[in-house]
C-alpha cells in the first residue's frame, strides 16, 4: 500500500508518494512509486522534518485517488 509524506524543508512542503520501507524512531524511509521517472529510488526523510503520512486507498474510486 503507498503512502503520502509530506515533509517540510528548507521552508518550502514537498510530497513523496511510495511504499514505506522502514518507519524507524529516527527516519521513514520510503520506495517511491510516482511520478513514473523517480518509482525506484529510496528516500530518507528525517522525523524531524515530517508533517504528515497519509495511507493511499488502492481502489480507484477512492477519493484519494481523484
Amino acid at each position: 500500500m503507498d503512502a503520502v509524506v509530506e515533509k517540510t524543508e528548507t521552508g518550502e512542503s514537498r510530497i513523496h508518494i511510495g511504499i514505506t520501507v522502514c518507519d524507524g524512531p529516527g527516519q521513514h524511509r520510503l520506495l517511491l512509486t510516482k511520478p513514473y521517472h523517480q518509482a525506484g529510488h529510496v528516500v530518507e526523510i528525517p522525523r524531524s522534518r515530517i508533517e504528515a503520512v497519509t495511507p493511499v486507498d488502492d481502489d480507484p474510486d477512492s477519493e484519494n485517488c481523484r
